[in-house]
């Protein structure tokens, strides 16, 4: 502030929230130096929301005019332009093109929220196009103290700071006391507002699984019930949707609100929390649900939903609030009259945390999961975000490439592939997708041979016990060099039988498969490799829940005592805490790797054959396979058919 001049000073400081919209394009402009010391340039400023753009084009004049009227270099600084690009007036498929007005202007800062309203050309026109940061809570601590004198607390600040600039603006204005600019903050948020804004369909989303189907069930229900086709008791008003961060649950929420063409209302703990003490809490709440009801049908996302607990752990001094909390949105489900037309969706990553009345019928009674997306997942999920250039681009093999990726990681990943693209000023090409995925690492031979083994353990044991249909069997010759110790290395795809034998010999079979892989490393090498534990899914993981599931859930073990529902969570909390039952779960797994041991050795020349293929073809059908088990009586009739002779 101290090079800038008092005129333009006094007029900074008599807006505190243009003052810090200033400090957010400051911010983004910080390495822009020639601009910033008066030289010719052409900067974009994308907002964070269109009703903010004004707010930033105002914000944007005082970096535009410097720190002096003329700058050193000579450039006149007042002849900057400064200027916005809204829809407003603009047709969908027009677009505004940067040429016109970068000839015959030597300074242009444009201010606009979308890129989507800008020319093609915009990065070869422009100097820079830069996403302007949220306004920070320093920001506005430091607004507070420059432009009206006030002491603005690090938590109103961090609170201001979630309201949106355009609603501030009106709110904070000259004169005010702060206590009311807070108390009026708090006002605007109590009942959220409906969001429904451009963006995917469930169509347009790949990945999700059981949830799009089931959303686009409720999109023909939802019409119905408009139609007066069928009653309200005939829609499902809940899902609970699980699933690992960045796997796309709140984008399913705004993309099933579009299906179904109905407003989306965002609700959340921690944005009722910000209203002040319990009872602003629970009349946030209520003000959710009441604004869904008010445009009904709608969809209420209520996100992270595990945060409001389960009244069953709650202890310590704050176990009335949490209880009082849960209530409060146990009556909002409920709803006077059913709340007719509001479906509610929660998201979670931590199902288990959930309070059991918050999944009863007629609440949030439907769990579908959102698994990580498969390969035509993870496919679709690069198609969508790279739109028009996706035809021209081989998707095939970067997602191969990208198992256990999220779809916020895939979207990072296209976001960066588009960035390169750009910088290097061409069209983008797969080797950009590429680039921004980890180092491919060859696997030694010996590491090879030994995973081409344990898949092998896998298949023969497998197909000697009979435990499913045998599909193919895979391994991979290279790791990408991110370290993750969870990559996928190969696999036996065995499916299973639509009736699995559910006694004990049917889940012994299954244990012993699981382990057929370490037993056949064993065999062949004489020691077994960490290859068959060390995360969920793995061999031991697998057969130690099963081994669970006999001893502790179905009365198949040694004894009839029920210890543990059957659920993999439930049956390692309690594995944990029973020692004799650590004892018999080890005393099974025991014997089943002996036993896949001793099956092994029986068939360890179709074991090295089936190894010895798999290292060079890297895949085996059910086909291959077959052929390579039968081969051995095959060659032994033909050499007796020969001595005949």
């Amino acid at each position: 502030m101290k090079r800038m001049s008092t005129a333009l000073s006094i007029k900074l400081a008599s807006n505190a929230t243009r003052f810090a919209a200033y400090c957010s394009v400051m911010r983004a402009l910080r390495h822009q130096r020639d601009f910033l010391s008066g030289r010719p340039g052409v900067i974009v400023l994308i907002a964070p929301t269109e009703e903010d753009v004004d707010i930033y084009e105002g914000a944007s004049q005082f970096p535009a005019r410097g720190e002096s009227l003329i700058s050193r270099s000579g450039y006149d600084r007042e002849r900057t332009l400064v200027m916005t690009v809204k829809p407003e007036g603009r047709k969908k498929s027009e677009r505004f093109d940067l040429l016109g007005i970068a000839g015959s202007n030597d300074r242009i800062i444009v201010v606009t929220h979308s890129r989507d309203l800008l020319s093609e050309n915009v990065d070869a026109v422009a100097d820079a196009v830069l996403v302007l940061p949220a306004v920070q809570p320093r920001y506005l601590k430091a607004a507070a103290r420059f432009c009206r004198g006030q002491i603005l607390s690090d938590e109103d600040a961090s609170f201001l700071s979630t309201v949106p600039l355009h609603v501030l603006a009106a709110i904070w204005r000259k004169g005010r006391a702060l206590d009311k600019v807070l108390q009026a903050a708090r006002a605007t948020l109590i009942a959220p507002k409906s969001i429904l804004v451009e963006g995917p369909t469930l169509d347009d989303l790949h990945g999700l699984g059981a949830a799009a189907e089931w959303g686009r069930e409720l999109a023909v229900d939802l019409k119905d019930w408009r139609a007066g086709k069928i009653e309200w008791s005939e829609v499902d008003r809940g899902i609970l949707l699980s699933g690992p961060p960045g796997s796309g649950k709140t984008m399913f929420a705004a993309a099933l609100a579009r299906t179904c063409g109905v407003h989306l209302v965002l609700g959340s703990l921690a944005r009722w929390q910000a209203m002040g003490h319990l009872g602003d809490l629970l009349k946030a709440m209520r003000g959710t649900f009441a604004e869904g009801m008010k445009n009904a049908p709608s969809i209420v996302l209520i996100d992270e939903i595990d945060s409001v607990g389960d009244r069953m752990a709650f202890s310590g001094h704050n176990a009335q609030y949490s209880r009082e909390v849960v209530n409060g949105l146990l009556e909002c489900l409920d709803g006077s009259g059913g709340r007719e037309g509001v479906v509610v969706v929660g998201a979670t990553n931590f199902p288990h945390l959930l309070d059991a009345a918050l999944t009863r019928p007629g609440r949030l009674d439907r769990h579908v999961n959102i698994p990580l997306p498969d390969m035509a997942g993870r496919q679709g999920i690069l198609g969508w975000h790279l739109a028009a250039a996706s035809p021209a681009l081989d998707l095939t093999s970067v997602a191969a490439r990208t198992n256990g990726w999220t779809g916020a990681a895939l979207e990072q990943l296209a976001r960066q592939a588009r960035r390169r693209a750009r910088r290097a000023r061409r069209d983008l090409e797969t080797a950009d997708l590429l680039a921004g995925l980890p180092e491919l690492v060859p696997l030694p031979e010996a590491m090879l041979w030994r995973n081409a083994i344990h898949e092998a353990g896998h298949v023969v044991v497998g197909l000697t016990l009979g435990i499913g249909d045998f599909r193919s069997v895979e391994i991979i010759d290279a790791f990408d060099s991110s370290g993750e110790s969870t990559q996928w290395g190969g696999g036996a795809r065995f499916d299973e039988h639509v009736f699995p034998e559910r006694t004990k010999a049917g889940f012994l079979d299954r244990i012993a498969v699981a382990l057929a892989g370490l037993a056949a490393e064993e065999v062949v090498f004489g020691s077994r490799s960490a290859g068959g534990g060390g995360r969920k899914g793995s061999d031991l993981h697998t057969a130690t829940v099963t081994a669970l599931q006999v001893e502790a859930a179905y009365g198949l073990g040694t004894g009839f005592t029920f210890l543990s529902g059957a659920s993999e969570e439930q049956l390692l909390v309690t594995l944990h805490m029973n020692g004799g039952l650590q004892v018999r779960v080890e005393n099974v797994l025991a014997a089943e790797f002996r036993r896949a041991k001793k099956l092994a050795e029986e068939k360890r020349t179709e074991l090295e054959r089936i190894a010895e293929s798999l290292l060079r073809k890297k895949m085996l059908s059910a086909e291959d396979v077959s052929y390579l088990m039968d081969l051995q009586p095959r060659l032994a009739f033909v050499e007796q058919a020969a001595r005949g002779a």
